[in-house]
């Protein structure tokens, strides 16, 4: 254990610090978290417009209410590219101390430049922007022009490339101008892009990125193996007080892109495309990182005070998924007694839900993955999947839980020991 401790902060610790400090995986973190009024803020909608109850799809089309709630994910997550392309381009102009909101628009215009701007129809082509390009998989390009633009905005700004107004212009109109210059050069670049890519068998840059770079790093991305990596990884490093966000803020774009292909998927009545990798990870990742439910479950079981304590602390907070006051408080943390359970959890979780799912038959709304992170595993895995999929989130609970008791009663014994001896001594020193 030591060596293991020494090991990950002599070679991991400095790896998992650059990420943590680094421009581009930090600004694409809170470029997806600033989308949060869209994604959540429409998600009871794309919920009531997709609830999974026999012949419900049917009334809202006769009643004419369905092509009202498909226009609220159109407005949203089917052009989620485009929100994104602006908030990490803002949020990494913010953090380079340059002018956001003119790099977020400049990264926008620039997207709207190189994908298609024309669409095949019945009648021949038209002038329209193809949603497709728009979400899923747009995202990963929305991404890699939004990060370009502001190093370009950085760099050129930098150099001082500035459009000065004279003095006594107000402040507002002055910054409006400053950028001029740069966006010219930014403009000519993604045209050039444009029109290059325009030339090759591809057509353009978003149709060349998904058959090429693109498909193999989604192929690659969502994969269980990667994700049983993934959430090993991250258990691994929260164990040594190493924060997962920092792994996990690196696959954001990939979840997002898995989640809007399955509500495509299941607005176009097609079977879902990720749908074992969903619910593989709603099986493996419930109850905080590194599954912690089940060690405030195992302590309903302590005798020491100390536990007894902590399950009131900890108990309610974990129920939404937040488990910092039992990983730092109990601690979890750097206690070589609930290493096993802390780290494997969530790949033996995830290899009884993948067996679960070639032997039985579930289903899921993946709307259901727009609600919120701190939404009760229980609550999720019913509006997803009704009876059946909460059942086996339970039994999976057990599991969890029965993987943590031997070791919490092996801690809780020891801390009771040591409240007794504590006692014991206070008694002899009252006698005196």
């Amino acid at each position: 254990m030591k060596k293991l401790e020494e090991f990950l902060q002599r070679f991991i610790g400095p790896i998992a610090e650059k990420m943590s400090n680094n421009d581009v995986i930090q600004s694409v973190a809170e470029g997806f978290m600033r989308t949060g009024p869209v994604t959540f803020g429409v998600c009871i909608f794309v919920i009531l417009g997709n609830l999974p109850i026999d012949g419900y799809s049917d009334w809202l089309i006769s009643v004419g209410l369905k092509a009202h709630f498909d226009a609220i994910s159109n407005a949203s997550l089917n052009v989620l590219a485009l929100y994104i392309s602006f908030t990490v381009a803002y949020a990494f102009a913010k953090r380079k101390g340059d002018n956001p909101l003119s790099c977020g628009v400049l990264s926008l215009l620039s997207f709207l430049l190189i994908i298609p701007q024309t669409v095949e129809g019945k009648d021949g082509v038209i002038n329209a922007f193809n949603v497709t390009y728009l979400s899923g998989t747009g995202i990963l390009v929305a991404l890699i022009f939004a990060i370009i633009t502001g190093y370009m905005f950085h760099f050129l700004s930098s150099k001082g490339l500035k459009f000065k107004m004279p003095e006594g212009v107000p402040p507002m109109v002055s910054e409006s101008f400053e950028p001029i210059f740069v966006s010219m050069i930014i403009v000519a670049f993604a045209f050039l892009v444009r029109v290059g890519f325009g030339y090759t068998p591809y057509g353009s840059f978003v149709n060349f990125f998904d058959q090429t770079i693109g498909a193999f790093i989604i192929k690659i991305g969502l994969s269980l193996p990667t994700i049983f990596l993934l959430y090993f990884a991250a258990n691994l490093l929260w164990f040594f007080g190493i924060h997962p966000n920092t792994v996990y803020s690196a696959f954001v774009p990939l979840q997002m892109t898995l989640v809007l292909t399955n509500i495509a998927d299941a607005q176009a009545g097609r079977p879902l495309t990720y749908l074992t990798l969903t619910l593989v990870s709603l099986f493996a990742s419930f109850g905080g990182n590194g599954n912690t439910i089940g060690l405030c479950l195992s302590m309903f079981t302590a005798k020491s005070e100390r536990y007894k304590k902590m399950l009131k602390l900890a108990f309610i907070p974990n129920l939404f998924n937040i488990n910092e006051p039992l990983i730092f408080g109990m601690p979890v943390m750097l206690n070589p007694i609930f290493f096993i359970p802390m780290v494997f959890c969530n790949v033996v979780m995830g290899l009884i839900g993948l067996a679960a799912t070639h032997i039985f038959t579930f289903t899921y709304n993946p709307a259901m993955s727009l609600l919120p992170w701190t939404t009760p595993f229980f609550v999720k895995a019913f509006m997803a999947g009704g009876i059946s999929l909460l059942i086996m989130v339970l039994i999976l609970l057990a599991v969890n839980t029965l993987m943590y008791y031997p070791f919490f009663k092996i801690a809780d014994k020891k801390a009771y020991e040591e409240e007794q001896l504590a006692k014991a001594g206070g008694n002899i020193e009252s006698i005196e």
